[in-house]
């Protein structure tokens, strides 16, 4: 099973004298069987110590990578691909067909490995890994 984020950055800012710093926003989080629970997002994001648990926002790319990763390994994914809200529409608008809208992903987003995935590797997986 194949996992995809969306997210979204928030830069910071300083409204009325409270500074929020820049932030990664999860907005989409799925796999081939659809939308991740929230509630279990929620629960994954606690292992990002300085994640918003109920926003669901991280204060760096590097621990959006994290809570990606944490979340494939609990469900036993070979992989994760990010991409931001920005590049995911760019790559939309591009689209001609399903075949390069499926192609959006690894063309303009990141690819996070889960390593500790148990799964067996077939011949072609082994010569091409």
């Amino acid at each position: 099973m194949s996992l995809s984020l969306i997210y979204h950055f928030q830069s910071s800012q300083n409204q009325d004298g409270d500074f929020k710093p820049s932030r990664y926003k999860v907005v989409y989080f799925f796999s081939e069987q659809g939308f991740l629970e929230d509630s279990f997002m929620r629960e994954m994001s606690k292992t990002i110590p300085d994640a918003d648990h109920f926003g669901l926002t991280f204060l760096s790319l590097d621990d959006l990578k994290g809570f990606a990763l944490r979340v494939a390994q609990e469900l036993n994914s070979p992989e994760v691909r990010l991409i931001s809200v920005q590049d995911y529409n760019i790559g939309l608008d591009g689209a001609r067909d399903l075949a390069s809208l499926k192609n959006v992903f690894s063309q303009f987003g990141d690819l996070v490995m889960n390593e500790n995935n148990s799964r067996k590797k077939g011949f072609f997986g082994k010569l091409f890994t």
